[in-house]
């Protein structure tokens, strides 16, 4: 089942990203990728607003990734052993070589309050062969993250692996993805992954105008290898500017985040779920 859940004005107007909490079902944290970004956005499947969290130490320019994900071998302040990874790496002018990754114990929501304020680490990375503009960034299980370009005119997407911590990213590999089922938006954009999502053993991919399911073809495949594996294409909900994606729970659902879009006032979530 697919249902579309409309978020109100001020939520998250321009969503570009969303991690599901690991605390409390049915919660999910989302990003703007509006300049000077400080905070998470935290609502319900039903788009209702939970609480707000801040990101002590982050100033975005243009955080265009949120995921969740193992903590790595740094310890954070708080000592979560879950972590929430906001990408400043989007760059539509593609002048910038350097981009940011902002790091954060995940907040506990069970009961929380209209406010939450957790300290961020910063990872500055820099690209080592010029700028590029991103969307997508995936944690891998030691705490590493890997950024997915979004190219120009139908060139391959390139992977860059950051260590934890940033300094310079390694080129990783290039990779096409697949053509669209229903080309919409992307006739206008091009087929490009706008977000990417990681849950054990399944990465989802997520374009304007479709969402991507990998799956592993053994427990031990190496996450960036995911364009390598098995892939099928999954129901995609009726949404003006799809810009987010993560996993649900059950290993099977997902929500997507949308911004407003050219025409609209307000974010909006897709969710699927197997029910």
């Amino acid at each position: 089942m697919v249902r579309v859940v409309p978020l109100a004005p001020g939520v998250s107007d321009e969503a570009s990203g969303i991690a599901a909490s690991t605390t409390v079902p049915d919660r999910f944290f989302l990003i703007d990728d509006g300049t000077g970004a400080d905070e998470l956005a935290v609502v319900d499947d039903r788009g209702r607003l939970v609480t707000r969290v801040t990101l002590t130490g982050m100033d975005a320019d243009n955080a265009e990734a949120l995921g969740g994900g193992p903590c790595g071998s740094i310890p954070v302040i708080d000592g979560a052993r879950q972590c929430l990874y906001v990408g400043d790496i989007g760059d539509n002018r593609e002048r910038r070589d350097d981009v940011v990754v902002y790091r954060a114990g995940e907040p506990d929501l069970t009961g929380a309050g209209p406010h939450l304020t957790v300290a961020a680490d910063e990872w500055r990375y820099t690209y080592p062969d010029g700028p590029h503009n991103a969307e997508s960034m995936l944690v891998d299980l030691d705490g590493s993250v890997l950024i997915v370009t979004k190219p120009r005119n139908g060139a391959a997407h390139r992977m860059y692996r950051g260590q934890p911590g940033g300094g310079e990213l390694s080129f990783v590999r290039e990779f096409p993805i697949p053509g669209s089922t229903r080309p919409l938006r992307t006739i206008l954009t091009g087929n490009v992954a706008t977000d990417l999502a990681a849950t054990p053993g399944r990465v989802l991919l997520l374009t304007y105008d479709d969402v991507h399911e990998y799956t592993a073809p053994d427990p031990t495949a190496a996450l960036s290898d995911f364009p390598d594996w098995p892939t099928r294409s999954l129901p995609f909900p009726d949404l003006p500017q799809a810009e987010g994606i993560a996993g649900a729970a059950d290993g099977c659902g997902y929500v997507i985040a949308s911004e407003a879009g050219p025409t609209g006032s307000a974010g909006s979530l897709g969710l699927a779920t197997c029910r």
